[in-house]
């Protein structure tokens, strides 16, 4: 760890405890020399600091099979804009720059977003053109650790990636998901990078939402879920705290190799009624629950971990568990555009690396019968569509730029109607950059290979997604990793303790 990230790690801690008034912060101001700028690696550009909080209270994991759940950019990138108490979190986002045809190999067109660079797509593009169709059918499946583990199958395909899964804490492929032993995890999936990927690290995902789903819980610092950290009622302490959480337990995934998180939940709860979200949201008031997103965003990123908003468009105000079920989302319109759209775009300005659709209906928009995840108005025109041009439904575009991932194509919404091979290409003519844990990654490249072949699914397409990928990948060679003594640390767990406190 060098010694600008060690300033970044403690003085995080510091400012986390001073901000929920705990006389331990002055112990720490005056052990660390706090930087004025974060380390180099912080995905998000964000200027100031993280604030990494840990929680003392143990946090448990969620046996649901979730599929939800750095380096900065040059000075040519924006910053993404800080959301507080002031700040409006539903700031426009600037406009499109044009796409050079170049790009993307002829696709749709790819463009810096995020944490992601010219550079970066750049060399993604260069990165792609010299691979077989084969190989970028693998670049965009992201597998089940359990698929994975103990196998070859990730240099055999190709794969863009894995989702770290366990129960209880106990990872796949450890026998107590200690630390060490899910470091020695990530090291033997990294290690079957293929040689001519070298400079695009692995994505390696897992559900850290804290609370209700936790994955790494043996010897990690438990911090609050969404729910606690929106029943703070000070809406600055609030922010301090879900940023300081998000970058704390971003420092313990990317000590034991893990780069990507899939989190925050941007979903929105309703006013009244039941869901299934509960207290993975923030919270029902739309202002306030997207200035937490957007705080939980920078929290990741600018700790070196990408972070991806879920479920798009929108699960929180939807009873059934989307699991095991095709649910509706009811809504009109001008409910979406004035509430659940609200988290999304405010997560989406802050800089956010993905955006993860859930598998819904939402017939106000797309009055078919493909679930969202499958759904090219959803996630052509309403995820990626210009917010300035409203669709002919009424609802505002959110204008994404970045890599959208499905949910779990293993969820039945998707499963109970479609192969593998088939929900596989379908998601990715849909708009999807990535293939979530298909029950045969292998039986999913071949789909996408086949459907390329036969032209059900455009090349161009399979070349836009695969170029997304490479390109956060890209971004994420710039992470700065931690040494594995940052897991649990003292100073995770007192900053923990502190927001625990916080919350009462």
């Amino acid at each position: 760890m060098t010694t600008r990230r060690r300033w970044v790690v403690a003085a995080s801690a510091a400012l986390v405890l001073a901000a929920c008034g705990s006389p331990d912060a002055e112990r720490f101001e005056a052990t660390v020399a706090p930087p004025t700028t974060v380390s180099a690696s912080g995905l998000s550009g964000s200027a100031e600091a993280p604030e990494p909080s840990q929680p003392s209270e143990p946090s448990q994991t969620s046996g649901i099979p979730e599929t939800s759940g750095p380096g900065s950019p040059p000075s040519s990138e924006p910053t993404p804009p800080s959301t507080s108490a002031t700040d409006s979190p539903t700031a426009e986002l600037p406009p499109v720059p044009p796409v050079d045809p170049a790009v993307a190999l002829g696709a749709g067109g790819v463009v810096p977003w995020g944490p992601v660079t010219a550079d970066d797509v750049s060399r993604a593009v260069t990165q792609v053109a010299g691979m077989t169709v084969a190989a970028r059918a693998g670049s965009v499946v992201m597998a089940a650790s359990g698929a994975v583990v103990g196998t070859s199958t990730i240099g055999d395909l190709g794969l863009g990636g894995v989702n770290l899964l366990g129960t209880r804490g106990v990872l796949d492929g450890t026998s107590g998901g200690r630390p060490a032993e899910v470091a020695e995890v990530t090291a033997a999936f990294a290690a079957q990078l293929p040689a001519d990927q070298t400079g695009f690290p692995l994505l390696i995902a897992t559900d850290q939402e804290n609370g209700d789903v936790t994955r790494m819980v043996n010897g990690f610092t438990e911090l609050p879920g969404a729910g606690d950290l929106g029943s703070i009622d000070d809406l600055d302490a609030a922010v301090r705290a879900t940023t300081g959480t998000a970058a704390i337990s971003a420092a313990e995934l990317a000590a034991v190799g893990v780069n990507l998180d899939f989190a925050p939940v941007s979903d929105l709860l309703p006013v009244r009624g039941s869901s299934a979200i509960a207290d993975r949201s923030f919270g029902s008031d739309p202002d306030r629950t997207a200035a937490l997103v957007a705080a939980a965003v920078r929290g990741y990123q600018d700790a070196g971990v990408a972070a991806s908003l879920k479920h798009f468009p929108g699960l929180g105000e939807v009873a059934a568990d989307s699991h095991v079920t095709l649910a509706t989302l009811t809504t009109d319109c001008d409910a979406w555009n004035a509430r659940a759209s609200v988290p999304v775009r405010a997560g989406v300005a802050a800089g956010v690396g993905l955006v993860m659709t859930g598998h819904t209906l939402f017939p106000a928009v797309d009055d078919g019968s493909e679930p969202t995840s499958l759904s090219r108005v959803i996630l052509q025109d309403l995820l990626r569509g210009d917010p300035a041009v409203p669709l002919p439904s009424g609802c505002t575009p959110v204008g994404f730029r970045g890599l959208a991932i499905s949910d779990s194509v293993v969820m039945a919404p998707v499963a109970d109607n479609y192969s593998t091979g088939e929900a596989a290409w379908r998601s990715l003519g849909a708009g999807e950059d990535i293939v979530l844990m298909p029950a045969s990654p292998a039986a999913a490249v071949a789909g996408i290979t086949d459907a390329v072949a036969d032209g059900r699914l455009a090349e161009t397409r399979l070349n836009e997604a695969s170029v997304r990928v490479f390109a956060l990948r890209s971004a994420l060679s710039r992470s700065v990793r931690p040494p594995l003594d940052v897991v649990g640390s003292a100073a995770n767990q007192a900053a923990a303790q502190a927001i625990w406190d916080r919350i009462g």
